[in-house]
């Protein structure tokens, strides 16, 4: 099976809540790739507030929407001795498990570093979380970006995330639209969770992304480290799960995203109706179905089937390039930084070959579509990876 299921064999009740079914170990602290472009990294954390929309995850009256946002950006080198925390502000992360797991460990970036000065301006890339996890959860890609050159905005969505709290100390606690009660069996619960997150959650992420958009425009006209540094002419989008089906989404509904990259991402929301930007689905390689019980596995593999149409009905209805990326031995959990903290099954592929692959496809996209660079990957006869299937629509 190579399609994306989400929230389905016991990940419907465990997201609901924000927890994964477990919590990730302590340490160690370098278990993510060094990126491999030629810039160091920079990061900062960003809380903004959008006045014109109320939060509708809580119920306190004159709440309005906020959002955290961390910024991956090319640095200057030797900008520091020692790199940040992987998790820069553990205040704001609800489950305190995850919060002390993440402190504990290092990222590969520069808290606060100077915007590296090789380029004027640099490409920027928006990216989505999956769902109920948070900002920083695929480190392993938004840094490797950057790394390359590319100023990469994380939109963290709360309400189905790990936000816990913002940058001011504020606590946020939603108290209302919470996820429909599981009633254990399986099809009926994936359908009833599919709704859900079709309406309300996805049009809030959606909203939260172009908010993030709007503020990038006064981010790079502010005094501050941005200031005439971000390439908004180009830009580009990509997420893993529900968070990549947000990516695919704003090709559709906001014209200053030009491309998407979708890691493992059921698609939901009018791009249904087709799109005519560039758009990469990847998609996981191992069986879905296998990890059931024998009873339940007809069913799985129902879903995936309503997965698979609803993919190819999107490719149908657009009319611009279409790639599809399959790599084998991943599951869903590949395409995040939490395969590299939990134990790995027998039959999985190595984290550090998932994420080379994953990051070498995605770049190797955005190079060609945003900034016009040479498609040797994306059209190689033989690839470089054997667990990589690439299958591409050109219009």
């Amino acid at each position: 099976m190579t399609d994306r299921t989400l929230f389905l064999a016991g990940l419907l009740t465990a997201i609901a809540s924000g927890a994964s079914g477990q919590s990730p170990p302590v340490g160690p602290t370098d278990s993510l790739p060094t990126p491999t472009g030629p810039y160091a990294v920079g990061t900062r954390d960003y809380s903004w507030i959008d006045t014109a929309r109320p939060e509708l995850y809580t119920t306190a009256p004159g709440d309005h929407r906020q959002v955290l946002v961390q910024i991956w950006y090319p640095a200057e080198p030797g900008t520091g001795a020692t790199p940040a925390p992987y998790l820069v502000n553990p205040a704001t992360v609800r489950d305190t498990t995850v919060a002390k797991a993440g402190a504990a460990r290092r990222s590969h970036s520069f808290l606060d570093a100077p915007v590296a000065d090789a380029a004027r301006r640099y490409p920027v890339l928006l990216y989505n979380h999956g769902g109920g996890w948070a900002r920083w959860s695929a480190s392993f890609t938004t840094e490797a970006m950057a790394s390359h050159g590319y100023v990469v905005v994380s939109v963290e969505h709360p309400g189905f995330s790990q936000t816990g709290g913002f940058l001011d100390g504020t606590r946020f606690e939603p108290d209302t639209l919470g996820f429909p009660t599981p009633g254990g069996d399986l099809e009926t619960d994936a359908l009833a969770g599919w709704a859900y997150l079709e309406d309300p959650v996805f049009r809030f992420w959606v909203a939260d992304a172009r908010f993030v958009l709007d503020r990038l425009e006064r981010l790079d006209e502010a005094p501050g480290p941005f200031q005439g540094r971000l390439d908004l002419s180009r830009i580009g989008a990509f997420g893993w799960s529900f968070g990549g089906a947000t990516a695919v989404e704003l090709t559709r509904v906001d014209p200053r995203v030009k491309v998407a990259v979708d890691q493992d991402g059921q698609l939901f929301g009018e791009v249904r109706k087709g799109t005519e930007r560039p758009v990469l689905l990847m998609h996981h390689g191992l069986d879905d179905a296998l990890g059931l019980p024998e009873a339940q596995r007809p069913a799985m593999r129902k879903l995936i089937e309503q997965v698979r149409r609803g993919d190819s009905t999107v490719r149908a209805n657009s009319t611009g390039p279409w790639y599809e990326l399959t790599v084998d031995g991943t599951q869903h959990g590949h395409f995040s930084d939490l395969i590299a903290f939990y134990p790995r099954g027998a039959t999985q592929l190595d984290p550090d070959t998932g994420f080379a692959i994953i990051n070498a496809y995605t770049l190797a996209f955005f190079d060609h579509y945003l900034l016009g660079k040479p498609a040797e990957l994306l059209t190689a006869e033989s690839p470089p990876f054997p667990a990589a299937t690439l299958r591409v629509w050109r219009r």
